[in-house]
């Protein structure tokens, strides 16, 4: 045989790339994907333990954001039909304009919108005033008890020179489902 005609030392160095590549096979074929499993879970491991220190913090501070959230649910909450709400809105903006001495020329409610788990309710309206009443207007909008948002704002001159300025306003109320 061919292992017969070898000398000692071609013995040894055959022997010795034999054992190389035997190693190297075992290698590729158990050692590496055992290792990158080992990895790949050691990964997920880590990833779950941040998630539940997150968790955690969450429910210790469970009670906290309990009491937050009872603290404005009159505010987002629906407390009639869609009607009502649009009323209650109407009725709120048609009082900071009396309070702000700002002449309100027309309101539009528009269909309320459904979006995922919260309602949006908008209105336009078309007002006139000078810019210091309407500038306190549109500031107690903006802080109102029923969480108003103006969405857009377009102030114009109005005709005949005179320092009145004629606004437009599209705005939203969200409540929740």
């Amino acid at each position: 045989m061919i292992w017969d005609k070898l000398s000692g030392k071609e013995k040894i160095g055959l022997s010795i790339a034999f054992a190389f590549l035997a190693v190297a096979f075992l290698d590729r074929l158990l050692i590496s994907p055992v290792r990158a499993k080992f990895n790949a879970l050691n990964q997920q491991i880590r990833i779950g333990e941040k998630q539940l220190g997150s968790d955690m913090r969450n429910i210790n501070q469970k009670e906290f954001i309990s009491e937050e959230y009872e603290q404005y649910l009159p505010y987002v909450r629906r407390s009639g039909s869609d009607e009502e709400e649009v009323a209650k809105i109407l009725g709120e903006i048609e009082a900071l304009a009396r309070k702000s001495s700002v002449y309100l020329v027309d309101m539009k409610p528009r269909k309320p919108r459904d979006v995922e788990f919260y309602k949006e309710y908008t209105v336009e309206i078309e007002a006139e005033g000078h810019m210091e009443p309407l500038m306190s207007f549109v500031y107690q909008l903006n802080t109102s008890s029923q969480l108003l948002r103006i969405e857009t704002l377009r102030l114009n001159l109005t005709k005949g020179g005179t320092n009145v300025l004629s606004v437009s306003m599209l705005i939203t109320k969200v409540l929740i489902l």
